[in-house]
């Protein structure tokens, strides 16, 4: 005998559509145009699968569904709801009253979705149940079970009202969590009710119950609800969580006799608004059985107050969120950029421990000599010294909006365009080393001594390019930093300042950011340091147009313009030129002594770029 289909439906066309679509070897169907007709017709015709048209009106369809859901013979009965029409909360309506699916009909797949409907995989009805029930059906009991339904309506508003309070308290998620499971446990009439939630730090786990509860009881439930838990969130391993107890409460008491065992269990899984993340699970358990009323409303709460949950977990995440930015860079980067980080999104967050591929401004600082310094004086007169020293020096780039990647040795690494960027990166960076250059006078000493004719002084090297940033480190350790090859030249770039005898150095591209005319820029060389194919060019930040002669700098231009061609002969008299303008200029110096070498010794494909193969 083929599947047994009893359908609620009104419209004659669509009947002799079922009738036509549907194989009369395979189905047996029996048509009924009323809802209270339906629910007699349940009795006597004792279908597999019950199919209804949304549009049924007096009663209406998701109130005839909630009907049959409530007595207990049809509790697993299949049930598709369809549309021709359908409203926009209908697919939601039919899963919630407790259909088992919902399809909306066209014309072109009505076909196919008629057979759909039929293939719905069915639940044998509880013979037993069903002959005790069907002897005292009547229109009383459809008014009685109307009236539950009513009532279960009423508590569940009741209810989400009380929930929408707590929306007061998203700071505070186990007040929310207590509050919930109290409504929960008192509502389904449970001893006890616990409710599973992954938070910043992992899961974590609650639960209130009566104060009649035995620990062996409690216990036992809690293996259970650890282990559905452990099925949705695969990820975790559900024998480290701890059980907190957030209230044991005198009114749950009358729901633990200690004459009937606990026996019916129930759970529902918390899901984000999105429905595409699941963050949690809650779980109830009573002695003897859960109605199909108070099931119906246990899964009910759980599904709709699931956004309360996800927005106190995203407003924890923030919190957490805040408290780690300003725990990791409130000594190293300006008050304002902390607090702009702290008002962008959450996916921030993840941005900072995922690397990102950004275009920074990258400072490398570095005390000349420090190791013929380190000789001269004791550790403890070092660090104070480098305290101090540091002190000044943060405070200088953190005022341009720079952030302090780390100390190496004696050394400062630093970046301009992370985690906020500014338009004007490389501006900053420049004027940061224009004022630590400044502010080398006003550095205390102390009781530090410099070794014989030395004078205390710093290089800078700035480099503007694509770096990766990200949270980089162990498991243990992690810092917030950058790595790629344009960190690497401006680390080479501070290098050459020993070379070129200047105190700031910066790459072309640094120039081009901030702009020919935004600072004295004057062009030293194009070298090719280790670790780079192409020669980079190179310029000194001079402190203003006066530090060095017109005479100076017109030679100097004049003799690169050759050198760089491999006219050294001609060259040569252009920076001795530039030497007697500025006497022991260090540049003009190691151009002419190239110029020399050249003349005598001419390099081989040349390029105009010197390399440097040290770092």
């Amino acid at each position: 005998m083929g599947k047994k289909i009893l359908i609620l439906e009104s419209s004659e066309t669509l009947q002799k559509i079922f009738t036509a679509t549907l194989d009369k070897e395979k189905y047996t169907l029996q048509f009924v145009a009323a809802g209270k007709d339906a629910l007699y017709k349940l009795f006597e015709f004792q279908p597999d699968l019950f199919l209804l048209n949304t549009d049924i009106q007096w009663p209406g369809s998701f109130e005839i569904v909630k009907i049959i859901r409530s007595i207990g013979c049809f509790e697993f009965l299949s049930i598709g709801m369809y549309a021709t029409f359908p409203a926009p909360l209908d697919e939601v309506c039919a899963k919630e009253c407790g259909a088992n699916t919902f399809v909306w009909f066209d014309r072109e797949s009505f076909s196919q979705k008629v057979n759909e409907l039929a293939e719905i995989p069915t639940h044998e009805i509880d013979k037993q149940a069903l002959a005790q029930i069907k002897t005292g059906f009547n229109d009383s009991l459809l008014f009685l079970k109307a009236t539950e339904l009513l009532h279960w309506d009423v508590r569940k508003n009741s209810m989400f009202s009380e929930l929408m309070h707590l929306i007061d308290s998203l700071e505070n998620i186990e007040e929310i969590v207590k509050s919930f499971l109290l409504l929960i446990a008192e509502v389904c009439e449970v001893p006890i009710a616990s409710l599973y939630i992954v938070e910043n730090d992992g899961p974590h786990g609650y639960y209130v119950c009566s104060e009649n509860m035995g620990e062996k009881e409690i216990d036992d439930f809690l293996k259970v609800c650890l282990t559905d838990f452990e099925r949705v969130q695969l990820n975790y391993n559900a024998v480290k969580i701890s059980h907190k107890k957030l209230a044991a409460k005198s009114s749950l008491n009358r729901f633990c006799s200690k004459d009937v065992q606990l026996s019916s269990y129930e759970s529902e899984t918390l899901k984000s608004l999105s429905g595409n993340e699941r963050f949690g699970t809650v779980h109830i358990v009573s002695e003897g059985n859960i109605s199909a009323e108070k099931r119906s409303f246990f899964i009910s709460c759980v599904r709709n107050t699931a956004a309360i949950f996800d927005k106190a977990l995203t407003v924890k995440k923030r919190m957490f969120f805040e408290k780690r930015i300003r725990h990791a860079f409130s000594r190293f980067v300006p008050e304002q950029i902390i607090d702009s980080l702290v008002m962008q999104e959450d996916k921030t967050d993840e941005k900072l421990g995922v690397g990102e591929t950004r275009t920074v401004a990258i400072l490398f600082s570095d005390i000349r000599s420090f190791t013929n310094i380190s000789e001269k004086n004791k550790p403890d007169v070092l660090v104070a010294f480098l305290n101090r020293y540091f002190s000044t020096m943060v405070e200088i780039i953190k005022k341009h909006g720079g952030t302090i990647d780390k100390f190496i040795g004696d050394a400062i690494m630093a970046e301009f365009g992370t985690p906020v960027s500014y338009e004007d990166n490389c501006r900053r960076a420049i004027a940061a080393a224009y004022e630590m250059r400044a502010a080398l006078p006003d550095i205390e000493l102390g009781d530090l001594v410099l070794p014989d004719g030395m004078k205390f002084n710093i290089g800078i090297g700035i480099h503007y390019g694509d770096v990766i940033v990200g949270s980089i480190g162990s498991k243990d350790k992690t810092d917030y930093s950058v790595i790629g090859d344009s960190v690497n030249l401006a680390s080479r770039l501070e290098g050459l300042t020993k070379t070129y005898g200047s105190q700031i150095l910066v790459s072309q591209s640094v120039l081009e950011d901030a702009g020919e005319d935004s600072f004295c820029f004057r062009h030293l060389d194009d070298v090719r340091v280790k670790g780079k194919k192409n020669a980079v060019p190179i310029y000194a930040v001079d402190r203003n147009e006066e530090e060095f002669p017109f005479a100076y700098k017109d030679a100097y231009i004049k003799g690169m313009d050759l050198y760089k061609q491999g006219i050294w002969n001609l060259a040569k008299n252009y920076f001795e030129k530039a030497l007697a303008a500025v006497a022991g200029d260090k540049a003009a110096q190691l151009m002419l002594s190239r110029c020399e070498e050249f003349i005598k010794n001419p390099p081989k494909n040349w390029d105009g770029a010197i390399e440097f193969l040290t770092k």
